[in-house]
């Protein structure tokens, strides 16, 4: 099915930003192909060994408080989702979505895209999860100041602007649709304190040290290789205020058939974890420190939060 072009950019982007974005794109394919050619002569690059997993048993799991348990994997989204207080988040959420669908202003899937059947059900329902449960367990207030990485013109971080945060976003628009733009565009109109700054998030974060309260990733980081996962959260840790929390989610393709570098980071594998994201933060874990996860081994959604 062939894409409109109100469908691929949201209507508002102009024309001499769309051609930017289209040949971005083409310039980003080409190294891509390139990358996963000489992946199938090498061999992926950079990669820390997963490790053996260590899925929570069956009787440890009996003796878990769920309420207490923060740092998981996704395989309670239902349950989760329906307690009163993630519950709250999520129609907020909701509410903020419709609100901007009224004024004609976007925000993008899961898929990090504005393409209409990218807004699956179930994609769209684990993002939910990731965004209330992120938010609420971050504990979250309008005077801070939050940098959000990989995050441009996502309902998460225009919830945390419409709340009265003061936010950054450094992305660099992987799929080359306008999210940088957007999330500007948004702002103006809203009125919001909200920034997107197209840079990779390979390089240094461009702000002082303890610039912000809270930090988030939101599915970004197992895209990464494993070495720039590993500079990135030094960083996190330089630019995070003391007493500062940091939220992540992290995901796993597991399916990817050409691997250029690895195939991302499943939550039940917490040498991976702890080599590439907790240990070269040099934050602690915040809330529970044994990790949960009775998730299958094709689930791949997990929570972590960090504390300065």
């Amino acid at each position: 099915m062939k894409k409109n072009k109100n469908e691929e950019f949201p209507n508002y982007i102009p024309l001499y930003y769309r051609i930017f974005c289209k040949i971005r794109k083409l310039k980003r394919q080409t190294g891509v192909r390139l990358n996963e050619y000489k992946a199938t002569k090498k061999g992926p690059i950079d990669i820390i060994p997963d490790g053996l997993n260590a899925f929570t048993s069956p009787s440890g799991l009996s003796k878990i408080n769920r309420k207490e348990v923060i740092n998981k994997s996704g395989m309670w989204i239902e349950e989760d989702l329906s307690s009163p207080e993630i519950k709250k988040v999520v129609d907020n959420i909701e509410s903020l979505k419709e609100l901007l669908r009224s004024k004609n202003l976007r925000y993008t899937s899961s898929a990090g895209t504005f393409v209409k059947r990218m807004y699956t059900p179930e994609s769209e329902r684990r993002k939910l999860w990731e965004n209330a449960w992120v938010f609420y367990h971050s504990q979250v207030k309008a005077e801070h100041r939050a940098l959000d990485l990989g995050g441009a013109s996502t309902a998460f971080v225009f919830y945390l602007a419409s709340l009265g945060c003061s936010v950054k976003v450094i992305d660099n628009d992987w799929c080359c649709c306008g999210t940088i733009y957007n999330t500007n565009y948004v702002a103006k109109k809203m009125k919001w304190d909200v920034e997107a700054i197209d840079r990779d998030i390979a390089r240094s974060i461009p702000f002082p040290d303890a610039s912000f309260d809270r930090v988030f990733s939101i599915c970004t980081i197992e895209h990464l290789s494993s070495g720039v996962r590993r500079r990135m959260m030094r960083e996190v840790r330089r630019v995070l205020k003391p007493g500062g929390i940091v939220g992540i989610t992290v995901d796993y393709d597991h399916n990817r058939k050409v691997l250029i570098s690895d195939k991302g980071l499943r939550f039940g594998y917490r040498h991976k974890l702890f080599e590439e994201i907790i240990n070269p933060s040099g934050l602690s874990l915040y809330g529970n420190d044994e990790l949960v996860d009775i998730a299958p081994e094709e689930n791949f959604i997990g929570a972590i939060f960090l504390k300065k």
